[in-house]
């Protein structure tokens, strides 16, 4: 068992009419750095894919989802940058070859089909264990077509499935189908709260010391809304998604237990 994940940032476009994200880099070094963390993220392989045109994209894709993984590792899949939501309601991701029509729409044979990922890779995956994070605007629209189900008390006596968490699919959005994300300076909203729950183990809210998806969701869903009330994260999984295990947490540390009761005063006000 292992985990792989292939984080995707595109900040640079040859078309001069889509904008820059001069964010997207800090963004995916900080994801490198704290999946890369044996003490943290504990992933065997973290690739970096900076500014790939959309051939290279799907095809980094399919490597990750279809050759790399066997059925009981973890595999994950983020990325930052723009979306689109074309008028069909089908999200494509902007690379950085995507090219600008007369209308100045975006032409979507030079974009990534966000629902060609979900029916020819992820759906045909081997690994049982997949999380999407997905930080650009619409995002929420790749889930639109999943069977989404509530979080579910489980009983597993499988020793990889008690290392690793429950099986199934889970979706992080910034955004929902309809609402587009925030960057600033320093990155991605979202994403910047997603590193923090993981690198100073907040996320781990049952203090077990593991950081689960649905707790990191929560931890970032949470501080995003403080930060930028009119985004909203969402988050969507299929079976047990919601349990898979992202993360290890430090158990007992004074300083996170402090900084938790600190959080935990400021919400109650």
């Amino acid at each position: 068992m292992a985990k792989y994940a292939l984080l995707i940032g595109v900040s640079e476009y040859q078309s001069q009419e889509i904008n820059p994200l001069l964010g997207v880099v800090k963004d995916i070094e900080a994801m490198q750095r704290v999946l890369q963390n044996p003490e943290v993220g504990g992933f065997y392989e973290v690739k970096f894919l900076l500014n790939p045109d959309s051939t290279t994209m799907q095809s980094e894709i399919e490597q990750l989802f279809i050759e790399r993984c066997q059925k009981d590792d973890i595999v994950m899949l983020y990325f930052s940058g723009h979306g689109y939501r074309h008028e069909d309601g089908n999200l494509f991701f902007v690379t950085h070859n995507t090219q600008i029509n007369p209308q100045g729409l975006p032409r979507i044979a030079t974009a990534v089909d966000a629902k060609f990922i979900h029916e020819r890779y992820m759906s045909r995956s081997k690994s049982k264990r997949q999380v999407l994070i997905l930080d650009c605007c619409f995002s929420g629209a790749f889930a639109e077509s999943m069977s989404a189900k509530k979080l579910v008390s489980l009983s597993i006596n499988d020793e990889i499935a008690q290392q690793l968490g429950g099986e199934g699919r889970a979706v992080l959005t910034s955004s929902t189908a309809t609402q587009q994300s925030f960057e600033d300076s320093g990155g991605g909203v979202y994403t910047r709260y997603l590193i923090e729950g993981i690198e100073t183990g907040a996320a781990d809210t049952d203090n077990n010391g593991v950081i689960t998806v649905d707790e990191l969701h929560k931890y970032a869903k949470r501080k995003v809304q403080e930060a930028k009330p009119a985004m909203k994260p969402e988050i969507f999984a299929v079976r047990e998604g919601y349990t898979i295990r992202l993360a290890k947490a430090p158990v007992g540390d004074p300083q996170l237990k402090y900084r938790k009761e600190v959080e935990g005063c400021v919400r109650k006000r």
